[in-house]
Parts: C-alpha cells; structure tokens; sequence
C-alpha cells in the first residue's frame, strides 16, 4: 500500500480547506451511508492550487493528486519525467496506476501513455485549461457520481455456528492456491474460507466489484454482508480499519505468498490483530 504522506507525493496542507470546499460539499452518497471516492491528478506547473494545469502530461512539472472524499491534496515533483529522453508519458501513466488514479486531467495525452492510462481503466480528459482550482471546480456532479454502484449484497451464504469465516485478499479466484493481494480495497477477489474446529469446511472466491473506485467503506460492507468476521490483509488504512471495528470484523496483520500459506499460519496462531501502529499513511485511498 502506498504511503501518501512519504516519498516523492508531499502533502498540501494549505490546500485542505480550499478542496473541502470544493469537492466535499459535491461527494456522492447513496441513501443508506455508502461512500466512494475519486481519486483525481491535474498535471501542474507548481504545486498549488492557483497553478495553471501543465498542457503537458508525462513532462508536467508537478502532478496534483486530490481525494473527493478527504478533501486532501499531494504534489508529486515530475523531475525525473521531465529528464527522461524516452517513454516519459508511459512512466507518468504508470505512476498515476500505482497512485490508484481514476480520473486525469491534463493538456495531450500521446498514443503509448493513452495505451496504458486504457488498461489501468484510468479515464483522462485533454485541453484541460485553467487554473487547478478551476478544473477541480468545474468537475461535473455526474463524473463525481461515476463511482456509484449497488450497494454490496450478500453472495455467500451465512456459515454454520460456531464457524469462522475468513477472507483474504487474492489476485485470482483459484482458492487456496491464489496468489495474496497487497491491496485488500482494489483486490481482484476475497477468498473466504470457513472454519471449523481447527478445520477448514468451505472456500469460496468472492469476486471484489465494489472497490474498485477506491471507496474505502465498500469492502467494509460487502465483507460484512457475507458473515466475515476476520480479515487478514497487507496492509490497511486508519479509516477502513476502523469500519472493520466498528463492524465486528477482526483484522489481521497477514504474511505468505499464497491464502494456502496465510491460513496455515492463522491456523497455528501465528499472525496477530493488526495494531493502530501498523497502518498505512491515511491519504488518497
């Protein structure tokens, strides 16, 4: 999981109330309390809000990266794109995939970097023009809403009593043999096992269509709707860690390359509840 308030993204401060105000007021909920966050770059000339946007993308001096949800702003400093003499829209494009980046706003994007903002399912609009402020602003409620989904319904039935079930995040739905997820919220399945007496009873691989915006209660309430009452992740933000809380689902620091590997460990009681120490820098999710 990315630490957004580490390394090369530097937090905004001056800009929290200035993008509250903006976005905030504008967020999208539906009626029973589900939240779902956009995460949003400008490419920039310096890193305020008063900039006007870089026409440039992988050349942009600064991208802006703002939370619909939290009202926070990073800056990444672009140096190294600016200096590469090759693939710099491919390198900005990869960047903003890791940063977990739904929407990009900036000047001409070319065809390679097009090719991999595509497949990272990253929308991007061109002539982006005016100052960040105007362009976050002037983002239309619809584009804000884009996120907005089904609420998370229950697709596995409620295990017997006195079972366990526990999900763990994986890269595929091939069950205990299924690579881990480093990132439970934009996972591409849970894989829930239920057990018993010490004995694993039943895997499912629940597909994870309900995150992948970044609204960081919705696996909150997709794992609680499936009877989840442990969870074992990478790492985990402040906030969902909390959800999970408040929801009665015990969350676990977890290792092992495999769900076959990490419930083995669980099995022999060697991961822990995860602690407040242990969770990720709380920026864009």
């Amino acid at each position: 999981m990315i630490d957004y308030h580490h390394g090369a993204l530097t937090p905004m401060s001056e800009a929290g109330e200035t993008i509250s105000s903006i976005l905030l007021n504008r967020y999208y909920q539906f009626d029973n309390g589900v939240e779902h966050t956009m995460i949003i770059a400008i490419t920039a000339k310096e890193p305020s809000l008063q900039s006007e946007v870089d026409p440039r993308f992988g050349r942009a001096a600064y991208f802006l990266i703002a939370n619909s949800q939290t009202g926070e702003v990073y800056a990444h400093d672009n140096t190294e794109g600016i200096e590469d003499d090759n693939g710099a829209g491919t390198r900005a494009s990869q960047l903003l995939a890791e940063y977990k980046v739904d929407v990009l706003y900036t000047g001409h994007v070319g065809p390679k970097a097009a090719e991999v903002l595509d497949k990272a399912k990253i929308t991007y609009h061109e002539h982006t023009e005016g100052t960040i402020e105007e362009v976050l602003a002037g983002i239309p409620q619809e584009e804000l809403a884009a996120t907005a989904e089904e609420p998370p319904k229950e697709t596995v039935a409620a295990p017997e009593n006195g079972t366990v079930r526990l999900a763990i995040p994986a890269d595929s739905d091939a069950g205990l043999e299924a690579q881990r997820s480093g990132h439970f919220g934009k996972c591409a399945y849970y894989t829930l096992i239920d057990i018993k007496d010490q004995q694993v009873q039943q895997v499912v691989a629940m597909q994870n269509g309900g995150h992948v915006q970044g609204g960081c209660s919705v696996p909150v309430i997709l794992l609680n709707a499936n009877h989840v009452n442990k969870l074992i992740v990478a790492g985990i933000g402040g906030r969902p860690l909390q959800g999970f809380r408040e929801t009665g689902i015990e969350v676990y620091a977890g290792v092992g390359q495999t769900v076959q590997e990490t419930v083995d460990l669980f099995l022999n009681d060697q991961l822990s509840p995860i602690s407040n120490d242990q969770v990720c820098g709380g920026g864009p999710q």
